[in-house]
């Protein structure tokens, strides 16, 4: 199995849990390798009170970047088992 595939199930995996986590890709070309590089984003949905606009707001809180895929899927798993334990 692919570390792609492995981030979704885990990702699908958390969301069924019931809490959402947003996976996010971008991409840069970088001079001094001379390569492209990933980045990925884990983040998640929070709701907070507006004091300037006086109403409920949402926005996403970021949990993790990095550039390492291996980083990302072992935050998914710490973030599965917690979740689990949680239920």
């Amino acid at each position: 199995m692919n570390l792609n595939s492995q981030m979704r199930k885990l990702q699908t995996a958390i969301v069924k849990t019931g809490l959402v986590i947003k996976l996010s890709t971008g991409q840069f070309y970088s001079e001094d390798q001379r390569r492209m590089i990933t980045s990925y984003s884990l983040s998640t949905p929070v709701t907070y009170f507006s004091e300037r606009q006086g109403s409920w707001r949402t926005k996403d809180h970021e949990i993790l970047k990095s550039y390492s895929m291996a980083e990302v899927i072992m935050c998914l798993a710490d973030i599965y088992k917690a979740v689990k334990e949680w239920h």
